[in-house]
């Protein structure tokens, strides 16, 4: 499977930020608005486990650490770091709650090239991030790194919550069509 870069529903983030929230007191569930700047996305699927799909957030950030990939773009020696998928972020997502990002349809030209070389180095590197999805899982599940489960979201929460919000929406849908 290709990666690729997604749009995520707000109100789905929202959900899982609240859930996580509720049962942590904090939540790792990474926000998708900036205001009036660039909405944040994800990519993916990155990690196809337990009927769920994963996705990794696309991120300005660029120091190196151990559950994130810079995204590098080499035609660049001067300042070759771009940004990073972090993985202790990652997120299960629904079918219904996720759509393709249309890099021609961004409004402008500079923000089109840039995500065309982001893309494009991600899945040059494609086997490597499958990898360090897997990783960074199976850490967090057998809580390997007992110091990482507050820089890292609850997979276990948001599998639950993932199965709950699509239950949720189809018992409305199905209300709505008895109307």
């Amino acid at each position: 499977m290709k990666l690729n870069f997604f749009d995520v529903d707000k109100d789905y983030i929202k959900y899982l930020q609240n859930a996580e929230f509720d049962s942590r007191g904090f939540t790792c569930v990474p926000n998708m608005e900036y205001g009036n700047r660039e909405q944040k996305f994800l990519c993916g699927i990155v990690l196809q486990i337990n009927n769920f799909n994963y996705y990794v957030p696309v991120t300005s950030y660029k120091k190196k650490q151990l559950d994130n990939i810079l995204i590098k773009f080499e035609d660049n020696p001067d300042n070759p770091i771009k940004g990073s998928l972090r993985f202790n972020y990652m997120i299960p997502v629904p079918d219904s709650c996720i759509s393709v990002r249309i890099i021609k349809n961004e409004p402008s030209n500079t923000r089109r090239i840039f995500l065309n070389k982001q893309l494009r180095y991600i899945q040059s590197i494609s086997d490597k991030i499958y990898k360090q999805a897997e990783r960074t899982y199976r850490k967090v599940k057998e809580n390997l790194y007992p110091e990482m489960k507050q820089y890292a979201c609850d997979f276990d929460l948001l599998e639950e919550k993932c199965l709950e919000y699509e239950r949720f929406k189809n018992m409305n849908i199905d209300e709505d069509m008895e109307l």
